[in-house]
């Protein structure tokens, strides 16, 4: 179990707050809208109302005891001066939320270990997902690399995984297989056979998966 602190009880904190809760992990969600606080109090840890812009408020949380600090509020200015403080007060991982890529920076210069941009990577997931139409889901890891969820190319139907070569030749790694009633199933072995009625989950660059899951 991990602690964290969530500052800002918007769209994604709350679902953030909320979600960290239900896989075992101790949170502490904190904003100055009290009802929407109230309303969320009972489905996480523990919740507190405050301004959080306040250096003082953000002390008697005791931030440096949380393995991580998310700091979701929206305005550019409040989130600023809130990872100031964080950083002053020995918070050990500050996770912030950014909504340009302007924001982006003034935060990392301001002391965040990390930026998260949901909008964007959401926006961008959409567009890859959505432009192909073999391509089903789509997590990104880097500019040029992510997995992909996308249909088993009719060639490769009842042949092996070592069989194909498939990282050899197609420069892309297999991790698992969905069938059809979204049972996702990794798959260890180099002898996996692939089947027609179902999708696989893979890894690679974006112009290697384009090739295998072209229309």
């Amino acid at each position: 179990m991990k602690t964290f602190l969530v500052i800002g009880a918007g769209e994604y904190g709350s679902h953030l707050a909320v979600n960290l809760c239900r896989m075992g992990n101790e949170v502490m969600l904190v904003d100055k809208n009290e009802q929407i606080i109230n309303e969320l109090s009972y489905r996480i840890t523990s919740a507190e109302i405050g301004d959080y812009t306040m250096r003082s408020n953000l002390a008697a949380l005791d931030v440096s005891d949380y393995d991580y600090v998310f700091v979701c509020v929206g305005g550019f200015q409040d989130s600023l001066v809130i990872v100031d403080h964080l950083r002053e007060l020995g918070a050990s991982q500050i996770i912030a939320k950014a909504m340009s890529e302007t924001h982006e920076k003034f935060l990392l210069k301001n002391g965040a270990d990390r930026v998260v941009y949901p909008e964007r990577d959401i926006a961008y997931n959409t567009a890859v997902q959505y432009s192909n139409k073999n391509i089903y889901e789509y997590i990104r890891l880097s500019d040029d690399a992510g997995i992909y969820e996308i249909e088993t190319p009719a060639d490769w139907c009842g042949k092996s995984l070592i069989g194909l070569n498939v990282r050899k030749i197609h420069n892309v790694t297999v991790i698992a297989a969905k069938d059809g009633t979204g049972k996702v199933t990794a798959i260890h072995s180099a002898d996996y056979i692939f089947t027609k009625n179902e999708h696989i989950i893979v890894m690679g660059t974006a112009s290697d998966i384009k090739k295998i899951a072209k229309e």
